[in-house]
């Protein structure tokens, strides 16, 4: 496959008067153009692309691309700055969820941070030092390790515990992300209860902006946050961020199932409508009540993945609500290669596919709404397939990769009826 050009990543805030901030190392000749998340008060309003030569005078000109490319959410992150609308109603709601200088002065909790890990400690070093640089408080940092091969996690882990007390470290033997989930937050000090991928960056005021989703609305039971891509040097790394809406930005949103509903047929069984286990917060009390995280799905589990749909599916259901707040802000280093991102998407078509058995046992739940929800899901899919190919210049090769991903579908489904049977034999079987 031919990778094309390398594409630099950059952050540009536009109340401040700091040089445009990289993911990696400096805009160069290796890097023809960049793409710049643009922010506003810490708020993201979208990306802009441009050259990245001459560097000098980069920042200046991401300046005035900005201004014009994203004239329309400029105008609407000035409405909300300056919103005085009566509390309670949605607009005003939206008004303060889409600044982050209106989340001064809110009342916050405290945060647990969980990060699941397993035999990973060179990323998971990244990952906790930029958490190290979070600005919230109180928080504390719960790394779990998750069925490891060796020490050098713990060993890790204890050493910058030594000098940061809110780092600890947890020992879960049973694989599987959501037992690790489930131990963290068992362990958790906080109700409010924030999930860190090791394989992810935190923005120093991520957990800030999840404290705000829910001080700013107390039937909150989950937030969702943007999921920006670190790195685009690679095909691979394009393929996927052109592939999946992790990074899109859009305008808060909140779902339920009375006033906040999407309009979509299949809501509230559509996949990563509310956002992606990358970058999310619960209430540990509210997953709690429905029974905690589903040890069948997440890697390392039979399902290998699903069991952020799952849990956001259960707690909708159950009457809670979820907040997306695209200020909660973390950074994702995709896969770099195509043979780990062709082993990643068959994990992710058949943790879809285990996600969609599961929910195909419930009685109570039309089967025709899953059914609508796969051919959708085909649909849809195939269209973002065909634009990651192109992002990523894969041509055919990207083809490939996106059969890998729906191979994965019925694979999925069938081994997560099987794993159901081992855990819940037949009645009058031993």
């Amino acid at each position: 496959m031919n990778d094309g050009d390398p594409m630099w990543v950059g952050l540009l805030d536009l109340d401040d008067s700091e040089p445009l901030a990289t993911m990696g190392g400096a805009a160069g000749s290796g890097h023809p153009q960049g793409r710049v998340l643009v922010r506003m008060h810490r708020q993201p309003l979208g990306y802009i692309g441009l050259p990245t030569m001459p560097e000098p005078g980069l920042t200046q000109r991401a300046r005035q691309v900005a201004q014009v490319a994203l004239a329309e959410p400029l105008r609407r992150h000035a409405e909300w700055d300056n919103s005085s609308l009566p509390p309670g109603a949605q607009e005003a709601w939206l008004s303060r969820a889409g600044c982050h200088r209106n989340y001064q002065g809110l009342e916050t909790e405290g945060v647990t941070i969980v990060v699941p890990t397993r035999n990973r400690t060179s990323m998971l070093r990244g990952c906790l030092g930029a958490l190290q640089c979070v600005t919230h408080d109180p928080i504390e940092i719960l790394v779990v390790d998750n069925g490891p091969a060796d020490s050098s996690t713990r060993e890790l882990v204890t050493a910058l515990a030594g000098s940061d007390p809110r780092i600890r470290y947890l020992y879960e033997p049973e694989p599987g992300v959501s037992r690790a989930g489930n131990r963290g937050m068992a362990e958790a000090r906080f109700d409010i209860v924030a999930f860190m991928p090791d394989d992810a960056l935190a923005d120093p005021g991520w957990p800030s902006a999840i404290a705000a989703g829910f001080a700013l609305d107390p039937e909150t039971v989950c937030v969702t946050g943007l999921v920006a891509s670190a790195s685009l040097d690679s095909g691979s790394e394009r393929y996927f961020d052109a592939l999946y809406e992790w990074g899109r930005v859009s305008e808060p949103r909140r779902f339920d199932l009375a006033e906040h509903r999407d309009p979509s047929p299949l809501y509230p069984f559509r996949a990563w409508l509310f956002g992606t286990g990358a970058n999310c917060a619960v209430r540990r009390s509210a997953v709690a009540r429905v029974g905690g995280l589903d040890p069948l799905l997440g890697p390392g589990a039979p399902g290998r993945g699903g069991e952020d749909l799952d849990i956001f599916v259960r707690l909708v259901l159950a009457g809670g609500r979820i907040c997306h707040l695209p200020s909660a802000l973390i950074w994702h280093r995709h896969r770099a290669d195509t043979q780990a991102l062709g082993e990643q998407l068959f994990s992710y078509g058949f943790g879809l596919g285990a996600y969609l058995a599961k929910h195909a046992m419930n009685r109570n739940l039309p089967i025709g709404v899953l059914v609508l929800r796969a051919v959708q899901a085909t649909s849809v899919t195939f269209g973002r397939q065909k634009h990651a190919a192109r992002a990523s210049n894969f041509g055919a090769g990207g083809g490939r990769l996106a059969l890998r991903e729906w191979l994965g579908v019925p694979v999925g489904a069938m081994a997560y009826f099987r794993a159901v049977r081992a855990v819940r034999p037949e009645p009058g079987t031993s």
